[in-house]
């Protein structure tokens, strides 16, 4: 196969790869959004931003928080890098809760091309939510993210895409 196809069968793949990745996030992100997860728990829908401290990338940043036990729950991330390439990941989150806030911390294997095992640990409050992490390839920053409002809770009718003065667009 000539070089140039194999380049264009190379970028097509990678764009269907982004586009399925983002359809797919955005579901399970609107499904969830539509969820009035009790207030003062970490499950949830969250968004904000990570920044590497080590080369100065950052992104977008969204996470939809599930508890699976007690003491333990799953964040599934939507990150962007240079503003328009998804990656998603899952992380499991080993939580403990004084009443007041909660204290993150574990890792996970994300695989060679995402920089291999991550470690992290931060702080939550019901509403914010701000972790260190480190990976094997010396990578290391921090994610800062606030919890949304569920759509329920911001439009009456519980529509997302109607607009409420308090939250905004409900669902975005």
């Amino acid at each position: 196969m000539a070089p140039a196809i194999r380049l264009s069968v190379a970028f097509v793949l990678v764009a269907l790869s982004v586009i399925l990745t983002g359809c797919s996030f955005e579901r399970q992100w609107q499904a969830a959004n539509r969820y009035a997860y009790p207030e003062q728990e970490l499950a949830g829908c969250w968004e904000g931003a990570w920044q590497s401290d080590y080369n100065g990338h950052h992104g977008g940043l969204r996470a939809i928080i599930t508890k699976q036990g007690e003491g333990y729950y799953d964040a599934h991330f939507h990150a962007t890098y240079a503003a328009v390439i998804p990656f998603e990941f899952d992380l499991p989150l080993l939580v403990t809760d004084d009443g007041t806030a909660y204290a993150l911390q574990g890792e996970a294997d994300l695989g060679w091309l995402a920089g291999g095992l991550y470690s992290y640990s931060g702080n939550a409050t019901a509403t914010d939510f701000i972790a260190g992490y480190s990976a094997e390839n010396k990578d290391h920053g921090t994610f800062t993210m606030q919890k949304k409002r569920p759509c329920a809770e911001c439009c009456g009718s519980g529509t997302c895409g109607a607009t409420d003065a308090a939250c905004g667009a409900c669902g975005r």
